[in-house]
């Protein structure tokens, strides 16, 4: 239960912090889209840009990315320790 409470879109994430991806809230499509960029359940990431406009850039597996927010929207990410 507690976990529901803590997921935020990765929209709202706040820079400099750890995240884990819990979920993604869209059609198959995007859902590809987004696990092709190695955005899996339970992978960590961490937030490296994010002004509330535009792309949100993210760091995955030694990877950096810049995600447009409306996909940002629907991924769902919980707060970890780094």
């Amino acid at each position: 239960m507690t976990e529901t409470v803590d997921k935020v879109p990765l929209s709202d994430a706040a820079i400099g912090k750890v995240y884990v991806l819990v979920g993604c809230e869209a059609g198959q499509q995007l859902k590809e889209k987004v696990y092709s960029m190695g955005l899996n359940s339970g992978a960590r990431l961490r937030i490296i840009n994010n002004s509330g406009h535009g792309p949100v850039g993210l760091e995955v597996r030694q990877t950096k990315l810049g995600i447009g927010r409306g996909m940002a929207t629907k991924i769902w990410v919980r707060e970890v320790e780094p």
